[in-house]
Parts: structure tokens; C-alpha cells; sequence
């Protein structure tokens, strides 16, 4: 919910961090508190792996898409424990990881697509949503563990309900039940920002019967915003994070916080400027000017570079302008369509309420007042 959010630490959700490209070294600098990692499902069960060469063996039809999702599981514990050796330095202060505990049965599976159409999408359309590699974890999951215990353990159970299961419902869809298998995770952060991974959740989220109530909105306007700035601004210098990086982001938060602190409150104060509808309108031609103008001194002492670095900076800072324009684009959103306040009141209303109550008011045909708002940023580099 909105209000002072610098003592809380940023939820990263819904998916685990499997890569570079997932996250900007920027944030480690903007957010002021940890960022709290999830890890991929872990299977415990080892008794259920003897399913793996029962399938082998007998070749059912439907062998090859579990096998797909074993693939992209361990895929996934494989990225993940790649990028959380390459940012180390920065455990603890910087980041935490945390397990947290979800319901993954078979209850749990039928609710989560009830949730996934809430808001009128298909379960067609929703599979272009999600992150195949965090859909296959949760399903590896639900069947060699959660649904392994439903059997009492039975191998030769679970690879008749497999074959049920894969034959019932195409592998798409069952990648979607899977994927929002984690949205209960909200429940136990309620009001925590969200640091968003999927940026097509937003369109997801803005379907929701929602209807966002907030008073502090151009405040909230100015942080998410803020954010894009200082993470465009510094990525070229930052990401994609590698061993070194994370050293050098691990040495300006010890050494250079204030510096930090000034490019940062200048962000938010550009922030309020930007958004302007005359100067929206002429950005695009004057963004290099503009940034040039307003921010050469914080970063050259945030970075510690004299004239010519900071020019060579520049340049490599402005060599694309489609990204440049993707981020205008983005703020022309926040001002003129309100998304990223509809999306942060879906989160705090999903932390609180659950599917069910979404999808009572999406029959009835209802939309549900939501004065609470959770912080929302996307999270990914941008390319």
C-alpha cells in the first residue's frame, strides 16, 4: 500500500531470477533496501524420480512434454544459481533469498486457472503471458511432489495421472495453471513493492475488476518514473551484470552513497518535470539535451569520471534511441493511462482477497474499490 516504503525490502516477482537479462544492476543502487530473491521449486520427494525412467521405458504420448518441463526445470535451478554466484558480493546488504510456501496441489492447479481467465483472458492468450521456465518448475512440482504425496507416494499412480493430466488439458494451458500457481506468494508480502519480472503480467493485471482509488498518485507517478531514468541512465554502465559489475556496484554502495542518493533525488525531481505535456512532446528530439543539462554532475561524481569519460559515456548512453523512445513511451503510459496504478491495486487486492473474489466480480460483472496500492517497478534490464 502506499506510504513510507524505504524500510521494506522489494518483493522480486513472480519468477525466479534465471539470468542477466532478468535484472538491471541499477536497482541494487535506487532501491534502498534488500531485494528478496525467490529460488525455483525444489523437489524433495526422490522416490518420485523413479517416475523419470518409468516414462522412458514405456514412451507414453505424452512423455515428451514432461520431459519438455524436466528440461526447462532444471534449465531454470541452472540459471538461477549462475546469477546468484555472479552477484555474491552483493548478498545480504543488497539481496536475500527467500523460500516461500504455496499450496501446489491438485486444488491448487484448478484455482490457479481460475485466476489466470479472472479478468477475461483466455488461457490461449495467457500462454504467450508467462515465463515457460518458471510455468515447467511449478508443474515439475506440483507432480513429483505435491500430487506424488496426493497418491501416497504411488509411482505407478502418478504415471497414470500424468497421462490424465497431459491428455485432459494441451500443454499451453497447463503452463498457464502452473505459472500462477505462484501468485499466493503476494499473500505473504502484503504492501512489500513489487519488483516486477514479467512485464506482460501488467497487461494481465489490468484486466482484473479493479478500480484503482489512490490519493498519493503523482507521487507514485514520480517514483516510477524516477526509476526508469536512473536505471536507463546507469545501465550501459552496469549491465548486463557479470563477476566484475557486481564488484563495482558492491563498492559504490560502500564508498559512493551520497553520490547515489543525489542521482537518485534528481531522478525523482526530474521525474515531475519530464512528465509535463510540453515537455513529453518535445523529449524525444531533446532527451540528450536534457539529461546532458540536469544530470552531468551527479554522474560524473557518482562514477568518478573526469570531461572525456563522461563524453564517451554520453555517447554510448544515447547510441539507441529505440530504447530511448521505448522509455518515453513508458512514461506517456503512466501519465496518460494510469496502468501501473491499476496493476499495483490488482496486487495489493490479490494479496488480500485471493482468485475466488476476482472472479465473483468478474461474473458480476462488479469491479472492486481498492484505496490500498502496492509500489510496482519493472525489474529487467532494458536491451
Amino acid at each position: 500500500m502506499v506510504g513510507n516504503h524505504e524500510d521494506s525490502p522489494y518483493f522480486v516477482f513472480p519468477d525466479p531470477v534465471t539470468g542477466t537479462e532478468m535484472l538491471s544492476g541499477a536497482a541494487f543502487l535506487y532501491f534502498q533496501q534488500p531485494l528478496l530473491l525467490t529460488i525455483p521449486p525444489v523437489v524433495v520427494t526422490k522416490d518420485s524420480y523413479a517416475l523419470l525412467p518409468l516414462i522412458k521405458k514405456r514412451k507414453p504420448e505424452w512423455g515428451a512434454a514432461f520431459l519438455y518441463l524436466h528440461q526447462c526445470w532444471r534449465q531454470q535451478h541452472d540459471g538461477a544459481r549462475k546469477i546468484l554466484d555472479t552477484i555474491a558480493p552483493l548478498k545480504g546488504k543488497s539481496f536475500k533469498t527467500i523460500w516461500l510456501v504455496y499450496p501446489a496441489n491438485s486444488d491448487a492447479l484448478e484455482r490457479s486457472g481460475i485466476l489466470a481467465t479472472s479478468g477475461g483472458l483466455s488461457l490461449d492468450l495467457m500462454a504467450n503471458m508467462v515465463n515457460p521456465l518458471t510455468a515447467s518448475g511449478e508443474l515439475i512440482r506440483h507432480i513429483m511432489l505435491e500430487a506424488f504425496l496426493e497418491l501416497n507416494g504411488d509411482v505407478e499412480a502418478l504415471f497414470k495421472y500424468c497421462g490424465e493430466l497431459f491428455i485432459r488439458e494441451p500443454l499451453p494451458h497447463l503452463l498457464v495453471k502452473g505459472y500462477f500457481l505462484r501468485m499466493p506468494m503476494l499473500t505473504q508480502n502484503p504492501g512489500m513493492p513489487v519488483l516486477l519480472t514479467n512485464e506482460n503480467l501488467t497487461e494481465f493485471l489490468s484486466t482484473l475488476p479493479i478500480e484503482a482509488v489512490v490519493e498519493t498518485a503523482e507521487e507514485i507517478d514520480n517514483d516510477v518514473i524516477a526509476w526508469e531514468l536512473f536505471r536507463q541512465i546507469l545501465s550501459p554502465h552496469l549491465d548486463p551484470l557479470n563477476a566484475k559489475r557486481a564488484e563495482l556496484i558492491a563498492e559504490l554502495l560502500e564508498s559512493r552513497t551520497e553520490e547515489i542518493e543525489r542521482l537518485r533525488l534528481k531522478c525523482l525531481a526530474l521525474a515531475d518535470e519530464v512528465k509535463q505535456p510540453g515537455m513529453l512532446e518535445k523529449l524525444p528530439s531533446q532527451i540528450e539535451k536534457f539529461i546532458k543539462t540536469r544530470l552531468e554532475r551527479e554522474i560524473a561524481e557518482l562514477l568518478q569520471i573526469d570531461q572525456r569519460a563522461l563524453e564517451k559515456f554520453f555517447n554510448a548512453l544515447f547510441a539507441d534511441e529505440k530504447t530511448w523512445l521505448a522509455i518515453l513511451t513508458f512514461i506517456t503510459g503512466i501519465t496518460a493511462n494510469q496502468i501501473h496504478l491499476t496493476t499495483g491495486a490488482a496486487i495489493a487486492t490479490l494479496s488480500s482477497i485471493g482468485a475466488k473474489a476476482f472472479k465473483t466480480a468478474a461474473d458480476r460483472r462488479q469491479k472492486l474499490k481498492q484505496s490500498d496500492y502496492t509500489l510496482v517497478y519493472t525489474i529487467r534490464r532494458k536491451a
